[in-house]
Parts: C-alpha cells; sequence; structure tokens
C-alpha cells in the first residue's frame, strides 16, 4: 500500500475511545494528525500520544455541530500544514438509544443527536472540502454504525441519515478527486459501548456475531487506512458494514 507519510489527517471526536486510537494509529503510519475534539484537554492528550510514539500532531478544540467552529478547524489545520488530505468524520453522540421514544421525546434532544450524528459531518465536510478541491485530491470517511439498521431512537435516525449523506456527498465531490464513504461499525469492545449497552444485552448482541467477539479499534483502522489511500481512488459512495458477521441477520 501507498504511504501515508506526510499525509494530513484530520480526525474528530478524537479526544477520548475509538478517535484516539484512530488518531494514533493513523500517526503512527506517518500521517500528520489534526486531533479535534470538542474537549479541548482530550484533544491535547491525544496529540501527545501521537507525539510521544514520534508521529506529528496538532490539537485543535472544535464543536462540529457549528458551522464557524468547523471552519475554525479547517483554516487552522491548513495553516499549520498546507493542506488537508483526510477527514475521519468520528465524533458523535449516543444519545439514551431507544430508551427515548420518539414520540414523548423532548424535541431538542433530537436537535441535539442530529446537530452531532449528521449535521456535523456535513459541515465539517463543507470546512475542508475547499482545500481538498485545491489539491483535486481528498478522502472524506464518515463513522457510521450498524445502529443505522436498527431501532435505536434518534441514534439510529442520525445513522442511517449519514449514510445518505455520504452517497450524497460522493456525488457532488467526485469530479474533484475527492472520494466520500462510511465505515459502520458493529458492536464494539470500548468505553462507550459499555456505558449504553447494559452487560447482557452486549453478550447478546455479541453472540450472533459470526465472529463470537465484539469489535475493536484495529479491526476499523485497516479499513480507514485503506479509504484514505491511494488504492481506493475508484471506491466512493459505499457504506462498509464491519461487525463480524452481525448484518448476516437483518
Amino acid at each position: 500500500m501507498t504511504t501515508l507519510a506526510d499525509r494530513v489527517v484530520v480526525v474528530t471526536g478524537a479526544g477520548r475511545g475509538l478517535g484516539r486510537s484512530y488518531a494514533e494509529q493513523f500517526g503512527r503510519d506517518g500521517a500528520r494528525v489534526v486531533v479535534a475534539d470538542v474537549n479541548g484537554d482530550g484533544a491535547e492528550e491525544t496529540a501527545g500520544h501521537v507525539r510521544a510514539a514520534g508521529g506529528e500532531a496538532l490539537a485543535v478544540k472544535v464543536d462540529v455541530a457549528d458551522e464557524a467552529s468547523a471552519q475554525a478547524m479547517a483554516r487552522e489545520a491548513e495553516q499549520e500544514y498546507g493542506r488537508i488530505d483526510v477527514l475521519v468524520n468520528n465524533a458523535g453522540i449516543w444519545g439514551d438509544l431507544d430508551r427515548t421514544p420518539l414520540l414523548t421525546m423532548d424535541p431538542d434532544y433530537w436537535d441535539t443527536v442530529l446537530a452531532v450524528n449528521l449535521k456535523g459531518p456535513l459541515l465539517c465536510t463543507r470546512a475542508v472540502a475547499p482545500a481538498m478541491q485545491r489539491q483535486g485530491w481528498g478522502r472524506i470517511i464518515n463513522i457510521s454504525s450498524m445502529g443505522a439498521y436498527m431501532p435505536a431512537g434518534a441514534y439510529s435516525v442520525s445513522k442511517l441519515g449519514l449514510n445518505q449523506l455520504t452517497f450524497s456527498l460522493a456525488k457532488e465531490l467526485g469530479d474533484h478527486g475527492i472520494t466520500v464513504n462510511a465505515v459502520a461499525p458493529g458492536t464494539m469492545d470500548n468505553e462507550a459501548t459499555h456505558q449504553q449497552v447494559p452487560d447482557a444485552a452486549f453478550e447478546r448482541l455479541v453472540s450472533q456475531n459470526i465472529v463470537k467477539r465484539a469489535g475493536t479499534a484495529d479491526d476499523i483502522y485497516g479499513l480507514l487506512r485503506y479509504l484514505a489511500g491511494d488504492e481506493a481512488e475508484w471506491v466512493t459512495g459505499q457504506t462498509f458494514l464491519v461487525n463480524g458477521g452481525f448484518s448476516t441477520r437483518f
């Protein structure tokens, strides 16, 4: 595979969890990583991890649901590194999944979930697109979810919408050498999942996988790396389900 050395990769929601792991792995592969998160301290900590491993990183505080903040993130990244090659739209919130019924939820709650999970990727893509268009090359990778295909309230709606946004943006940006794809992980063995999913439900979900374990950041990163590289030039508008075979039950 071609090297990611000197590619500039922006990862949103990289202040902790899976986003932090993706940022660290991109750094180890030679990319210059823009660690973006609404938690500035978390972003700085992740950037420190990347640098400690010998990589190059810039920490940026960003609210992905705010257009001015997203634009400022892109400006800072381009001012620091001169270009933006890859955007991983990883920032997202679970909300309360299906424990908040659609028919009775507060409309403000709905707005919050969709603002981060759906509007955020759009605003961040709009922010980095001009740099990629000038280069004639770019990669947008949206982190969706297996939850897009399951009844999980506003979260499911936001992630299924993200899949369609991926397809639509791919069409709009394709003539500029920019690909847009989505990766939809299944049940992941990480802090966020264990906070949201009771142990019994977690074990039940994992038991339905063909591969009888939960996913890890490594399971997802291999695909992210491929989609971020030159080899994926002819791959766009796709949503990849990476879930240990759980999707065979859909």
